[in-house]
């Protein structure tokens, strides 16, 4: 099947479009275009536009992830997440990575290792998150955004899993975040 889908990505890429932006927000905007296929058939995208994050695997040790629980007002409830942020304008992925893990966590990793990464919804979305695992870690807070209730949470690999067949631990990349590096340590002994 995988014709099909190289045969629409080929017509999507060829269209003529009109692009328009219904909204343009601080964190994410949304653009609607209208492409004009050949045959006169028309298709209409709505995209949310959003920027690139990275997403920390912090080991505190050999035996320990740092996670943190936060309320999310869209889920709303606790969740327990990841370390994780948004970049900002300037930043390389490893500054903001390092910036995500001082605030979010109060420490700072003497090593980060890019990861990976992964679409986080596709189907509507251009936000890529970039994943670190964060090692040798050392306090080193930096005051934490004002608007970010954050608690800390250790947590062993085991336990992290058992929370995710739980459905405890329902953050998407957190999902992808643990099970990717549950993976490598399988793959690595």
């Amino acid at each position: 099947m995988v014709e099909r889908a190289k045969e629409q990505e080929k017509e999507e890429l060829l269209a003529q479009v009109k692009t328009l932006w219904p909204f343009e927000g601080k964190r994410f905007s949304v653009k609607k275009e209208t492409l004009h296929l050949p045959r006169n058939r028309t298709r209409v995208r709505e995209t949310v536009v959003h920027t690139a994050a990275v997403v920390l695997i912090p080991l505190l040790n050999k035996e320990k992830i740092l996670f943190i629980q936060q309320y999310r007002r869209a889920a709303g409830k606790i969740l327990i997440e990841l370390p994780a942020g948004v970049l900002e304008e300037g930043d390389t992925l490893k500054e903001r990575a390092q910036k995500e893990l001082q605030e979010e966590t109060g420490y700072r990793a003497k090593e980060l290792i890019t990861f990976g990464g992964i679409f986080s919804t596709p189907g509507f979305c251009t936000e890529y998150l970039h994943f670190f695992l964060a090692k040798d870690l050392k306090l080193s807070p930096l005051p934490a955004d004002e608007d970010e209730a954050i608690d800390l949470l250790p947590l062993s690999l085991k336990k992290a899993l058992s929370l995710i067949d739980s459905n405890e631990i329902s953050d998407a990349k957190t999902l992808v975040g643990v099970l990717k590096y549950a993976r490598l340590l399988r793959t690595t002994k």
